[in-house]
């Protein structure tokens, strides 16, 4: 893994209006910085309505934020326009959680593969975007002979299988990852996910792995960014995560994990209590002190900062294992 920093996220929020009521708006990221190393791959893992997914598609620039910054490669996605835009769209492409909505029903695999070809027009003609695309096909493990068929026709897996080569077409250096392999039966996971592995290293790729399974982000994952409810509460590697968690919300996410061994299932574990509080009226301080039994006044009066503890960087007052 390179240090190099290919993405800076500086300070982005994202707020949408809450529909029909016209007042408060859902706060769906706030105040969200982090850094992605070129090579590396990301894993961004939270409880489900976090802002995961909305997080990845501010990067993407398929959404406008409300404030803060965007960096890739040194250059402010949020001021790019025009042509500028439409090349930097080269550089970032992303893998959908739905591979049957995410794939067009009237087009068939050549017509999907090639669509971002042929409107950046990468290639000459016909004849080389026919090739590129039976390329494609070849290196996710698609057979060439289907090359005429329709999303209806193939598999979760094989249709997920052509949305990874649809965005592998235009030789992107970032792809976003948004919980690919989720909708796919787990034997069909850990070929999708060997898949990605391999074409890292071919094409040098670096991965936002967007998921939910912490068995999957352990298996795949450089580094973890936890979320909870629009912030990020602790980045690390994932042995560190894994191992000894510093927020709280982490270790309840770990102690979630299924075991497969009914005596082992309740061995120091605890279970987090309550619901989790609306994002259009979040709670003062840290957001995840109604929930957290470690949680004081000061955590109802201070937003904790994402402090820096060696490797790792957490947002709470009373981190875990710091001294572990």
């Amino acid at each position: 893994m390179e240090n190099k920093v290919l993405v800076d996220v500086k300070h982005l929020v994202k707020e949408f209006p809450v529909s029909g009521s016209g007042k408060g708006v859902v706060h769906a990221v706030s105040d969200v910085s982090f850094q992605i190393y070129e090579g590396e791959t990301l894993a961004l893992v939270g409880e489900s309505g976090c802002g995961k997914s909305t997080l990845g598609r501010l990067l993407l620039r398929l959404l406008e934020p409300t404030s803060g910054e965007v960096d890739f490669d040194g250059t402010n996605v949020g001021k790019l326009k025009g042509k500028e835009l439409r090349n930097f769209r080269k550089e970032m492409q992303i893998i959908f959680q739905d591979p049957y909505a995410s794939l067009n029903p009237r087009m068939n695999v050549e017509q999907i593969i090639s669509e971002p070809l042929v409107t950046h027009k990468i290639c000459a003609n016909k004849m080389e975007t026919r090739h590129r695309v039976v390329e494609l096909m070849q290196e996710v493990g698609i057979p060439v002979e289907f090359i005429r068929r329709y999303p209806h026709q193939f598999s979760g897996g094989q249709r997920q299988r052509i949305g990874i080569a649809r965005a592998l077409a235009l030789r992107p250096r970032l792809i976003v990852c948004d919980e690919p392999v989720s909708a796919l039966d787990v034997s069909i996971q850990s070929q999708v996910l060997n898949l990605l592995d391999d074409l890292q290293e071919q094409y040098h790729l670096t991965y936002l792995f967007i998921s939910h399974d912490l068995s999957v982000v352990r298996h795949i994952s450089d580094r973890v960014a936890v979320m909870f409810l629009g912030c990020i509460c602790e980045i690390g590697s994932t042995k560190e995560i894994y191992e000894q968690p510093m927020h709280p919300y982490t270790k309840f996410l770990l102690d979630s994990v299924p075991q497969p061994d009914p005596t082992q299932r309740d061995d120091g574990k605890e279970l987090l209590a309550g619901e989790i509080p609306s994002p259009v009226n979040p709670p003062s301080g840290c957001r995840f002190r109604t929930r957290c039994p470690y949680a004081t006044d000061r955590c109802a009066q201070e937003v904790p900062e994402l402090k820096t503890y060696g490797d790792r960087h957490v947002a709470c007052h009373y981190p875990l294992n710091i001294n572990g």
